[in-house]
Parts: C-alpha cells; structure tokens; sequence
C-alpha cells in the first residue's frame, strides 16, 4: 500500500498539483476598483515562488446583489477579464495552480454597504447589526445564474477550478444554518431545502462550464453557534454527500464563524482543530478532502497527510507571514512556521503580516484589532 506524501506530484480534486499543499483563500484586499492589481498579482507571484501546490484565491465578488469591501476582486462582468486572465498566468508561469473562490458577503459587511442588503432571511446579523432584505425566489435564480456565469468567466481567464465559499458566516453558509436561514418556501424550512441553493449553484456552473471543470466548495464541520442553532456536524456530512452525489470535486474542511464560540482564525494554543470533522468526511464521501485550520508544523501535516484519507492540507496565516515557507520545509528546515496567529494580518488597507508593517503601520492595526476583540 503506498503512503500519501505531503511533497509529491498528486491530483486533489480532479487538479494535477506539485505537492499536496495548498493556500486556503485569504482576503488580499487589494484590487483596484474591482480589477486585480499588481499588488494582488505581487501577492500571488510570492506565493507560488514560495513552492506552494495551489492558490486559492481570495474572495471573489460574483454578484450584482453583493456588498463587497473595498479591494475586492470581483468577475460579475467581463471588464476585468484581462486582469483575472494576468491573475492566472502569473500564478502557473511559476508551476503552481490556481483556484477561484466565489463568494458573497450578505449581511457580513466590514464595510458600508453600497446598496440593499440581500440573505436568505430577516435575521439581523451580530457582528455588524445588519438586517439583510430576503432574496425573492426569482433573485434567488437570477443569483444562481449568477455564480455560472462568473464561473464561466474565471474558466475562460485560464483558472484551474472554482471553489464556492460554503462557511464562515457568508452566504452560502446562512442558507444552510437554521439559525439564519427561516425560510419557508423551497430554499428553507428543512434541511433538504436549506442545501437547494448550494446544489443549485453546483449544477449551474458544471452546465455551464462542463463536467469536468473542478468546482470545490469550503464548508464549516461544524458553526459553532452560541445558540447551537447553526450548521452542525451531522448537517455538515448531509450537505457533503449531497454535493458529492452531483459532482462537487473537492471539499475543504473549516469551521466557526466571526461571531460563533470559535473564530475560524484560532490562537496559536489550537492546532489541526478541524481534524477531527476532516477525518469523518472522509469516511462519508468518496471526494478529496482538504484540511484548513492550525496547521504549523511540517511534521503534524506528513502524519495527517500519510496517516489519513486527506488528500492536501491547507495554510493560510502561515503563508502570510512566509509566503515562501513550503519551500524552507522542502529545502530542510523543518522549524515550524513563524506564524504567531495574531490576527494582525487582516488589515482594511490589504492584508499583509502584522511584523511586516512600519511602525505607523502596526500603531493603526493594533486600532483595528483592538475594535475588533480576539477570540480563541
């Protein structure tokens, strides 16, 4: 039987890969008005030199009915295509992989909105106070044709595969959650209803894109709801095998959101802390698995990588702070990564490693993280 390495040629999720380690999204907060920049194209190209097997980018904006921040990329037209197409080559110019992750904010706002507030219900948000406006059923499938077209368009601007954000608090994430999601026409009121939107938008960009176009999804194991009226572990795996039936092609494992019992950016004291939802997928579904969260050490991912039916392990903060940190590890130096999970990288002027800033830098973050609060 052979053992599964972390630094070796694989396939993940229908995408051949030079090793099994992959950058979960990460917010660049850079784009300029919508189009990449050469900052978010800096970023990127750091990233793959670094020796990382695949990006997956940041959030991007596919929706007319989305709020996004500023630095936002966004694919709801064809204006920035030749910027989505530059954001592509440079990445595989340097031998890694590239996947898109295709989001929407709904009420999870760090920024004034532009426009209506649009969720799957009336629940006010809260983190932000926000009371988002119900979608209609004909927004509803007007939003899924939506995602395929974006899709589409990431397809023909050279990306490898899309990943739907499915957790953390966004959209797609509240339509699953009974706490947000109180519908009672077909997109709410039971759990199969709850999953129709994400199905949906599964089945709308593999007709528009093909089969065998890679479409992921990132899903939490489990909300962490202070209520403990959020998406569960037993809704997670539901969810899971539906999509795998309609041919999902890869699920990153997360969890918790910015207001849950748990961030899903822990402190440096939790390590691998979705492992444990990782592994039960794995037994519940035949489509690779990929685990994000508290991964630090180069010798916790070989065992989960060679112990494990996972088939690649995603970093996030990690690579902030050392883009070129799978390299170090492939070239021996197996410290673990100088990552001190702060948090003080996720900065409304782009997102950059807290020790990285100038001092006058560090003096605002240290503002925004106070604003902010920590949570474990």
């Amino acid at each position: 039987m052979n053992t599964k390495k972390t630094f070796e040629q694989a396939t993940v999720g229908r995408i051949p890969v030079r090793n099994r380690i992959v950058r979960s999204a990460t917010h660049e907060g850079m784009a300029d008005r919508g189009h990449v920049s050469e900052a978010v194209l800096d970023m990127h190209r750091n990233l793959a030199d670094g020796g990382v097997g695949l990006i997956i980018t940041g959030y991007v904006s596919v929706s007319k009915t989305d709020n996004p921040g500023p630095g936002t990329v966004s694919a709801t037209d064809d204006s920035g295509l030749d910027g989505l197409k530059a954001w592509a080559d440079t990445v595989h110019g340097r031998g890694a992989k590239i996947v898109a992750q295709m989001n929407h904010a709904t009420s999870q706002i760090f920024s004034k909105p532009q426009g209506t507030v649009y969720g799957p219900s009336a629940v006010t948000d809260p983190l932000t106070g926000i009371t988002p406006v119900p979608f209609t059923t004909e927004q509803i499938r007007d939003l899924v044709r939506e995602f395929g077209d974006a899709a589409l368009r990431l397809k023909t601007a050279g990306f490898d595969g899309v990943q739907i954000h499915g957790a953390h608090g966004y959209l797609v994430n509240r339509f699953l959650s009974p706490e947000f999601n109180t519908r009672t026409d077909e997109y709410g009121g039971s759990p199969e209803n709850n999953r129709r939107l994400v199905l949906e938008i599964l089945g709308e960009i593999k007709a528009r894109c093909g089969a065998d176009f890679p479409v992921w999804i990132k899903l939490n194991g489990s909300d962490f709801s202070r209520s403990e009226g959020g998406l569960a572990q037993d809704d997670f795996l539901e969810v899971s095998r539906a999509l795998a039936e309609k041919g999902l092609d890869a699920i990153e494992v997360s969890g918790g959101t910015m207001f849950g019992q748990f961030s899903p950016s822990r402190s440096k004291k939790h390590t691998a802390y979705h492992l444990d939802f990782a592994k039960a997928l794995t037994e519940a579904v035949d489509v690779p698995v990929i685990l994000v969260g508290g991964l630090r050490d180069i010798r916790t991912i070989d065992t989960v990588i060679a112990e494990t039916g996972i088939e690649a392990v995603a970093l996030s903060r990690s690579l902030i702070r050392e883009p070129d940190l799978p390299r170090r590890w492939m070239n021996g130096d197996t410290r673990e990564a100088a990552c001190v999970s702060c948090n003080g990288c996720f900065n409304p002027k782009g997102t950059r490693c807290f020790f990285h800033l100038t001092e006058e830098e560090k003096a605002f973050q240290k503002r925004i993280m106070k604003l902010m609060g920590s949570k474990e």
